[in-house]
C-alpha cells in the first residue's frame, strides 16, 4: 500500500483502540484481517470476541489472538493493557509497509521466541521507499518492554498525525486531518472523539 495510506488507516485503528480502552476493552487480537476499510476513508476494527474487559467478573482466557501479531507480553501470559493491542498496531503497520509481518518461523514456537527475542528489522530496511519517520513510529510501538512503548493512544496518534502531510497532494485535507486539527483546538477538547468524528 502507498504509505500516506497506511498511515490514515494505521492513525484512524489508533483511535478507534484510543475510544476502547477508554471504556475498558483491551482488544488482544488486532490483526490486518480485523482492520475493515470500507471506500478511502472508513475504518472499522472488528472481531472483539478476544477483548478483555477491565472491570469483568468473569475469568478471562490468557493467550488469545493470532500469533504472528502478540505483544510478547501477551505471550508470556502477564497482565495486559492497551500497550498490549499498540505493539499488534505496531505489527501490522509493518506488515502494511513492507509486505511482511515483522516476525516468521517455522513453527508457532519459534514465532513466539522471535517475537520474544529478536529485534525487528527497520521498514526502510525491506522497503526502501518507506518514509523513515516511520520506522521511530514502528519500533517505538513494537519495543518489547511496554515502558519503551507510547505512553498513551494520544501520542501514538499524534506521531502519525504528523505523518498525514504524506499525503499533501490532496486538495482537500483527509478527514483524519481535520481530526487532528479540531483535536488540537481548545473548543473541542471536552468532546469525545466519537463527537468529533
Amino acid at each position: 500500500l502507498d504509505p500516506a495510506r497506511i498511515v490514515r488507516v494505521a492513525y484512524k485503528t489508533s483511535k478507534a483502540l484510543e475510544f476502547a480502552n477508554s471504556v475498558g476493552v483491551v482488544h488482544r487480537d488486532i490483526k490486518p484481517a480485523n482492520i475493515m476499510v470500507h471506500g478511502d476513508f472508513d475504518i472499522k476494527v472488528s472481531d472483539f470476541g478476544a477483548a478483555q474487559l477491565e472491570r469483568s467478573e468473569v475469568t478471562q482466557v490468557s493467550g488469545v489472538g493470532s500469533p504472528a501479531y502478540m505483544s510478547p507480553e501477551q505471550l508470556k501470559g502477564e497482565e495486559l493493557d492497551f500497550r498490549t493491542d499498540m505493539y499488534s498496531l505496531g505489527a501490522v503497520l509493518y506488515h502494511l509497509l513492507t509486505g511482511d509481518r515483522p516476525f516468521d518461523g517455522g513453527n508457532t514456537f519459534e514465532l513466539m521466541q522471535n517475537i520474544i527475542n529478536a529485534t525487528v528489522p527497520l521498514p526502510s530496511a525491506r522497503r526502501p521507499d518507506a518514509p523513515k519517520e516511520l520506522d521511530d513510529i514502528v519500533a517505538r510501538a513494537m519495543a518489547k518492554s511496554r515502558a519503551e512503548r507510547f505512553e498513551s493512544w494520544d501520542e501514538f496518534g499524534g506521531a502519525l498525525a504528523k505523518l498525514l502531510a504524506l499525503d499533501s497532494g490532496a486538495a482537500e485535507l483527509s478527514d483524519a486531518e481535520k481530526f487532528a486539527a479540531s483535536r488540537r483546538l481548545t473548543f473541542f477538547r471536552n468532546f469525545s472523539d466519537a463527537e468529533l468524528w
